[in-house]
Formats: structure tokens, sequence, C-alpha cells
């Protein structure tokens, strides 16, 4: 297959695509399937498929191509716009130059809405130029008399499986085709069925939504008969879904968003049906979008926490990403150690002394002796105490704001009541924030208000100045640059302790914690090039499969993948560790790639270890799509369940714990300055490069 060819394809896929995305549905297969449903009515199918290529064509001419194909609301608009004029029209040539038209409409205004809903309201389009444009072609109908008018409120075309099912199940599947303005048990049946392959949780939150909405209605209206038949209950299942596992991530609480979004929909409908009825224009999908819009724009100002930023395609996926990501990145707030050896943790958040109230986000660190004391002798003089007088290094990068060091270092029994912070330095973090160091000794302060300062750099020295009882370091993250601010939380990053690295920790009470410190070689290993190709023979059972190439690429954010068949793999260095970010895409040898080496520090010791998460969805052999798998849609926390060691200073293994089959996946890596990873092992796979052959 030539080049031209297969990009060809490539845009037909992007663009079949769409037909899948009304359902928020991310699926190939399933785009194809719905093509095809579309032309059981022949004239529908046709002017669906040629609005999608009008408004593709109109971007190629105004070079949006690439943004069209991209982004989903770009073509299903376009291709909803399409149905409903074959749902109205009969095909002719006026009829074709009339979608022609609309279909440019739809496209300007797909454009103008995302960028006016995104910018300042932080909202997506979804359906809102189609609503628009096709109650204009509603309204514009009965004024348009060369075009044909087949009929402007059907409901029933495929009669097919009509006598099938019993009243209340032709109601819930006639509202799924209703979508596609095939309001058909037949359509409704195969889109509830793609929905279900797709997601266990859209599924019943679709079911669900649709059930609880006529219920309601039904209650309001009287009547549960003549509810089942309104051909604007599509909204239900709609709202239940984009509230309940798209918008946010699936949760009892997104749960219970979704059926008061769809209680409120009830009211809307009829509301608008009074509303717009006297123009002769149906509802459409306005109660979907004015009810969804408002809680997604309400949540947003919120900041809800259970708001995805990066969409999977399914709700399960996108739920199991974002706690992978949270338990691999705790939080924005991130700290070094004030020190570059080894200290004892004296006090933590909320610590049994000091660390009270709005400045309970604090740490204080100590030095031991190998009794386990912070003092040699008796422990009566300040030269007693192993942390006095040595070396306080700034936990961050940014600039000294505030240096005060003339108090008196305490004797030992006695504290400053008066000077509660003592002698300390406060720096301006980069990001926005602002550190204290404070009990600092008198006199050793050596940076001045202005210097810009890096991580690890001398400050000053421990001391016993301020509301202190021994000779200790306190620090803590505050929202002001005054001593008496509010502190906020943090974590800290880039520690060793008990032979073992983390990349983010919250140590406890009397724990041993030191730096990491950053390796030029492992800088250079991680230090991919825009371009570069790591080519691997493929073994499986020592039996050769095949050669394959990843090719180092990038963002226009500057972030790096490696790309494979359509997926990305984005990778970078975060503090002191390297990061395979996430994947993006289903390729399976990316996938091995990331197990094999999630994440690694960035320093080497023989034999320490570190842990880090492995989605579900990365194992191969057990189908994560099962269609029994709804145990699970309370529960999508992600939690360690891989562990890697140093062997050698580039020899990396490690074992994955899948909880599904419970068993081990043994892993290797190998390690090259150039070759950035000449070797890879998962399970019985064994990727060589080929510049190590």
């Amino acid at each position: 297959m030539s080049v031209k060819v297969k990009a060809i394809f490539e845009r037909l896929n992007l663009i079949v695509l769409s037909y899948s995305e009304i359902f928020f549905v991310k699926n190939i297969f399933a785009g194809y399937l719905i093509l095809f449903l579309t032309f059981l009515n022949p004239s529908q199918g046709f002017c669906g498929l040629i609005s999608i290529l009008f408004a593709f064509a109109f971007s190629h001419l105004i070079d949006f191509e690439k943004e069209f194909l991209k982004f989903g609301c770009y073509t299903y608009n376009a291709l909803l716009v399409g149905l409903a004029v074959g749902h109205i029209f009969t095909i002719s040539l006026s009829v074709i130059l009339f979608i022609l038209i609309a279909s440019i409409i739809t496209f300007l205004l797909t454009i103008s809405i995302s960028d006016i809903f995104s910018k300042n309201f932080s909202l997506p389009a979804l359906s809102a130029p189609f609503v628009i444009v096709t109650s204009l072609i509603y309204l514009s109908a009965s004024k348009l008399t060369n075009l044909d008018v087949v009929e402007l409120y059907s409901t029933s075309q495929i009669e097919f499986l009509n006598g099938f099912f019993p009243f209340w199940v032709k109601g819930l599947l006639r509202s799924f085709g209703g979508v596609l303005f095939m309001p058909s048990p037949l359509v409704g049946l195969i889109i509830l069925l793609i929905v279900l392959f797709q997601s266990r949780v859209l599924f019943l939150l679709a079911v669900l939504g649709y059930f609880f909405g006529v219920f309601i209605q039904g209650t309001f209206a009287g009547s549960y008969y003549d509810t089942l038949k309104d051909a604007n209950a599509f909204n239900y299942p709609l709202i239940a879904m984009a509230l309940g596992g798209i918008f946010n991530i699936p949760s009892i609480k997104s749960y219970i968003f979704a059926f008061t979004g769809v209680a409120m929909a009830t009211v809307l409908i009829k509301s608008l049906e009074a509303l717009l009825g006297g123009y002769n224009v149906p509802v459409f999908t306005l109660p979907f979008l004015l009810v969804t819009f408002c809680y997604v724009y309400v949540l947003s100002i919120l900041k809800f926490k259970l708001r995805p930023l990066i969409h999977k395609d399914s709700p399960e996926k996108t739920a199991e990403y974002f706690y992978t990501q949270q338990s691999r990145y705790p939080m924005d707030t991130t700290m070094y150690l004030p020190f570059i050896d080894s200290w004892f943790v004296y006090q933590g958040f909320d610590g049994g002394w000091t660390h009270k109230g709005i400045w309970k986000y604090a740490y204080d660190f100590v030095k031991k002796n190998s009794k386990g004391l912070t003092y040699n002798n008796e422990g009566k003089f300040l030269e007693d105490y192993l942390a006095f007088k040595k070396p306080v290094t700034s936990p961050c990068r940014g600039v000294v704001i505030y240096t005060i060091d003339y108090f008196v270092d305490n004797p030992i029994g006695v504290v400053d009541t008066l000077n509660n912070w003592g002698n300390c330095v406060i720096i301006k973090d980069y990001r926005g924030y602002y550190i204290s160091l404070c009990h600092l000794a008198q006199g050793s302060i050596i940076v001045r208000p202005g210097d810009w300062i890096e991580i690890y750099q001398m400050v000053g020295l421990c001391g016993n100045s301020g509301y202190s009882p021994q000779p200790h370091i306190h620090m803590q993250y505050q929202v002001t640059s005054y001593l008496n601010s509010a502190t906020i939380p943090f974590t800290f990053v880039g520690l060793k302790t008990e032979n073992r690295i983390y990349q983010y920790l919250l140590p406890v009470v009397d724990q041993k914690v030191e730096p990491v410190f950053i390796d030029a070689f492992y800088y250079q290993v991680t230090n991919f090039v825009l371009d570069e190709k790591l080519v691997f023979q493929v073994y499986k059972n020592e039996k050769y499969l095949e050669e394959i190439e990843f090719i180092v690429q990038m963002e226009v954010d500057g972030t790096f993948y490696l790309s494979r068949h359509h997926s990305k793999l984005y990778l970078g260095k975060t503090d002191s560790t390297f990061y395979f970010y996430h994947l993006e895409g289903n390729d399976l040898y990316l996938k091995m790639l990331y197990q094999a080496i999630p994440s690694f520090p960035l320093s080497f010791t023989k034999g320490i270890t570190w842990k880090d998460v492995i989605p579900k969805y990365f194992f191969q052999g057990i189908k994560y799509k099962s269609l029994l798998s709804f145990k699970n849609i309370f529960n999508f926390t992600s939690k360690n369940n891989a562990e890697y060691v140093f062997e050698t200073d580039i020899t990396i293994t490690g074992k994955i714990n899948d909880s599904r089959s419970s068993k081990k996946i043994d892993t290797k890596v190998i390690l090259d300055p150039y070759y950035k990873i000449i070797h890879f092992e998962v399970e019985s796979f064994r990727f060589i490069g080929k510049q190590s052959l």
C-alpha cells in the first residue's frame, strides 16, 4: 500500500470514528458499524456521510485539516446535521447543495463555539452547533418549497424487531436510535450493545438514566406509557453518561450528579417543548446541553477534584489513569530535602508539639547517633547536638526574599517565646509559593534578599534560635512571604530511606532520610533527541518475530514521546526521576516498554529499589473488557503493583504483580548512554537493540 493510499485510509478512519463518538465511544469498529446503521435509511446515511466530507474538504481549504480530524466535535456535529437533513428531505441535487451550505455553517459554528466556550468557560462544544444549525433547518423547511420534505417528525422507520420486545424495552431502544434520527429497536439495540462492549459504566448509566428519567417524567405527567413514547427521552441516557462517566471520574458523587441531572432534564424537556413547539422546532439535545454545561462549568470553577484532564477511550480506563497519576504524582507542591546528608524526622504534619492549626504543614529534622540519640555526652550543651552548625540547604529553586540571623542560639533547656521562628530564610519558589527555613544558627546565613538560589545550595547552618528546644531544621511551605503565614501541604521528592528510593514521600517520625542526587550518566541516558529511532528485534520464547522501531517525537508544548503505529508513549524527567508518563493508543510493544521501566531514579545505588504503578489494561493474556466486569464500577483506585531494582549501574530488573491472574511478570532493562535502551524483556518477550547486535 502506497503512502498516499495509507494516508487516505487513516483520514477515513478518523472520520468514521466520529460516528461512535456521538455516544462517547472511541472505537473504529463501532464507528463503521454505526456508519452501516445509518445506511439502513439510504437517504440519511448518504446525507450524513457527505456532510462530514464537505466539512472536511472545507477544513482542508482553510488549512484546518489536522485539528478537524483530531477533535471529534468538528466531525460529529457535521454528521448529525447531515443525518437531520436526510431525515427531513428527499435526496436530490438541491438537497446536496443544501447540505454543502449547512455543513460549512456547522463547521464555522463549531470552531467559533469551541473557541469561545473553551477560553471563557472551560466548556466543550459538544453538540451545540448541531442544535443551532438543525433548528435553523427546521425553521426554514416549510419555506424551502423546492426541497421535497419527507416528514418533519417521523418517529418510526425500521420496524424489524418492533414486536419482539416489551413496550418498556422498546422505549429504551428507540431512544438510542433516536439520537441518529432512526428511532427503531434494531438500531437502538446495536448501539446499546456497542456501548456495553466499550464500557460497563456507560451502559449502566445509560440504561438506568433512561428509566430514571422516564419514572420522574411519568410521575409528573401522570402517564408512564406516554413517557416511554417520548421522542426526546434520549436526552436522559446522554446526560447520565456525560455526567456519570465522561466529564467526571466514575464515583458515587458522579452517579449522583448523573441522576440529579436527569431529573433536571425532565422539567427542561417539557418547558422547551412548550417554548419551541410554536415554531415547529424539536428540542433535540438542548436539555442535554444545558444540564451538562451547567454541571461542567460549576464543577470547574469549584475545582472539583474528580474531573479528568486526560480522557481515555472508556470511563474505566480514564478512572484508572486518573488514580494511577495520583499515585505516581501525589501533588503539585513538591519540595526537596533541606540537607545533603542523612537526617531523621523529628516532627511532621500535624505533629505532637508545635505543628498545629494553620502551621500544621511543616517538618522538623534532627541528626542522631548510633544509639538513636540526638546528642553525644550528656546533651547539656549546644555543641553536644549532632545537628548544631550542620549545613542547611535550599529545598527549591527561587529568590531569597527575607533573612534574619541576629538572634542568639538558646542554651539547652531555654526557648525564645518572643521570636518564635528565630533566625530564618524565606525563599520565593519559582512556582509562586514561599518556603521558610527556621531556627538557624546566629550569624550563619550566607544568602541575602534578591539572591537567586538553586536546589541544595547552602543557605546557613542549623541552630537553636527562636522557639526551639534543641538544634533542628524547621521547614514549611506557606501561602505568603510573612513569617506567621498559614502553611500548605506538600510532599518531598527524590529521597532515599532503608535502601529504597521514593519519587514522592512524606516520611514519618524517626524515619531516616537522605536526598538522591542526579547522576550525569542517567541524565544522558534519558536525553532523547527529536527524530531519534530506537530499533529492536523482537523475540518470543527465543523465536524471532519482527523488527520494530520507536521514533522520538515532540508535541507542540515541548513534551517528548515515543511513537509507533499512531500510539504515543510520553516521557520526561520530573525532579530526580525519569518517567514514561502515560500511553495514548494500544500499541502492544509500547505497553511492554512501559511495563519494563515505567520510571527510574537518575541516581545509582546497587540493590536500591523503588515502586510504581502499571495500569490493569496493560497486562496481556487477560481480557480487560470482559462483559462480566461490572463489579468494579465503584472502585477504580490504583496502588503500587510493580517493584524495580538496580542490579548493576546499567541493568534494572522488576517484578509486576498482576492481581487478576495472581502471577508475577518479570522484566529487565539494559541502559546505554548513547542508545538509551539497548535491551528489555517482559515475560517471554525479548527486545534486542539492533545497534547492539
